[in-house]
């Protein structure tokens, strides 16, 4: 069964361009498009298992739609920021907000529909450049993380694999890295998320550097 996508995007030539993208890959199925959050919040009370949305929006930033939805569900809809807004502040606002993944949209609409797949199997996909605005961010936290006696154990492949997601690694290019395959990856990534108690990847990253169990 294919997953639904909701696309939140209020410039109707981009809204075309990523439901192109959605619409010919085979896992996922467009269900519908939206140009305001007001239009995202009635479209958000069918069941949607991504949204893919952007920050810009004509009734308010899509901060506020994420922070909506986490305060529902810490879990789903997956959200996938797509988004010309790439300066710090305003990634970073999205990343801690609950966001699973931040791209730019200077990205062909099949790479951005295989991202969305991804972001559906526990990944959360990072451009580059947003990449080093989260480890530029955990980087400037005051005071030196040190491990506490109660801090879960996390084995030295879990951080591994965390350093790499940390850098913007999407589950099949960690894979690759790791000598892997994708299935062990997800394996590790949802027993990363269980031993911190976290939902996405940007709350176990924070989460990991700030009890001193990652190093970047």
């Amino acid at each position: 069964m294919k997953a639904s996508v909701v696309v939140v995007e209020d410039d109707p030539f981009v809204a075309a361009h990523v439901g192109r993208g959605v619409a010919a890959h085979d896992a996922l199925s467009l269900a519908a498009t939206a140009g305001t959050l007001a239009g995202a919040r009635a479209l958000l009370d069918e069941p949607v298992d991504l949204l893919i949305l952007d920050l810009a929006l004509p009734d308010g930033s899509g901060i506020e739609l994420i922070e909506e939805i986490r305060a529902r569900d810490p879990r789903r809809p997956r959200i996938l920021v797509l988004s010309v807004l790439g300066d710090e502040e305003t990634v970073m606002a999205a990343v801690m907000a609950g966001a699973d993944g931040y791209l730019l949209k200077d990205m062909d609409s099949l790479d951005i529909a295989r991202q969305a797949a991804e972001a559906l199997t526990g990944a959360a996909p990072l451009s580059p450049s947003i990449a080093i605005y989260v480890l530029r961010h955990l980087r400037r936290q005051p005071g030196q993380p040190k491990p506490g006696e109660d801090d879960p154990v996390l084995s030295p492949r879990e951080v591994e694999l965390l350093e790499l997601l940390a850098r913007g690694y999407s589950n099949k290019r960690a894979a690759d890295e790791m000598s892997l395959s994708p299935h062990t990856i997800a394996e590790y990534v949802q027993s990363i998320y269980r031993k911190l108690r976290v939902n996405t990847r940007g709350e176990a990253v924070t989460r990991a550097f700030r009890r001193g169990l990652l190093r970047l």
